[in-house]
């Protein structure tokens, strides 16, 4: 059952939550950050929310770097994953009902793991795959950082449409294993878990954020102006909305302008066909906030998957 149906049947639920947190630290069983996740979800527990926690680590499930091809842009099969298991990994995001993102502070940011991981899921960032989905952020640091690294991850669970309860983070997580603030990071996110669970057991949905509706507005503007080059070159598509008339204007005194070829205009209507025909088939191009999108249909595993097979 999924969160929707639990709010139809007035929040009583019997399902268990599966809770996936993807660890970009290298040191897995010594990782501070993996320490302060597993506080947090046993926080959870004990607050009485059934759950099933998984732990990906991307130091013992490593994410080969992208390399730049636009393989996944074009409905291709990505190179990269030969040697690597991010199908799987993408495969688990989808399936989780909470999803944790969580990395050290590596130089103010990220670790080279989670950036790796965020590259290789291009296209993801423009199609909001995990749409109706909650989630939060995790980080740790000796000193410092902690500001644009819980950022960053703040970001990217907006960007994948994921709507967040925020950070838990801790300052004083030394060198893998040595993490003396741990009890009292515990402590410090114990009122934070009892909101998750008695948000997750209602059947609430977490209100949308200036951040969300900034990235909606991103993606809506880029695949609009895709969209109305497509028009331009091919002509009206059956049971898609027209672009407005002011964009199209603008467009064409642009391509004028500039002397754009009907070869140059093919090459920008195909640079992202996978996620242009993602907005397309779920009739997104016509929404006009996050809060509408949210009410459209939404992504599933057998979807995603059958788009990307094209």
């Amino acid at each position: 059952m999924c969160l929707d149906e639990a709010r139809e049947k007035g929040g009583a639920m019997t399902k268990t939550f599966k809770i996936l947190t993807i660890l970009g630290s290298p040191h897995n069983g010594r990782s501070n950050t993996r320490a302060l996740v597993e506080d947090f979800v046993d926080e959870l527990a004990a607050a009485g929310l059934p759950l099933e926690h998984r732990v990906i680590s991307l130091g013992r499930t490593p994410i080969a770097p992208c390399r730049g091809c636009w393989s996944c842009a074009k409905n291709a099969p990505c190179p990269q994953s030969k040697n690597d298991d991010l199908e799987e990994v993408k495969a688990a995001m989808l399936g989780c009902d909470v999803l944790i993102l969580a990395s050290p502070v590596y130089e103010n940011q990220v670790s080279a793991q989670m950036k790796a991981l965020f590259d290789r899921l291009f296209t993801w960032c423009h199609v909001f795959p995990l749409l109706g989905k909650v989630g939060l952020s995790a980080c740790t640091t000796g000193n410092d950082g902690i500001a644009p690294t819980s950022a960053f991850l703040e970001m990217m669970l907006a960007t994948y449409g994921v709507s967040s309860f925020g950070t838990i983070s801790s300052m004083g997580a030394f060198t893998p294993g040595f993490f003396p603030r741990r009890d009292a990071a515990r402590a410090g996110h114990r009122k934070l878990a009892r909101k998750v669970v008695t948000t997750l057991l209602e059947g609430k949905a977490l209100p949308v954020t200036r951040l969300q509706r900034r990235m909606f507005k991103v993606m809506k503007r880029k695949f609009a102006v895709v969209h109305a080059f497509d028009w331009i070159r091919h002509g009206p598509i059956e049971g898609q909305p027209a672009p407005p008339r002011i964009l199209l204007w603008l467009l064409r005194r642009r391509i004028e302008k500039v002397g754009i070829t009907d070869e140059q205009l093919d090459r920008l209507t195909k640079l992202t066909p996978f996620e242009l025909s993602w907005w397309r088939s779920r009739g997104w191009l016509d929404a006009r906030s996050f809060e509408d999108l949210a009410r459209r249909p939404r992504p599933s595993i057998d979807a995603i998957a059958a788009v990307e097979a094209q």
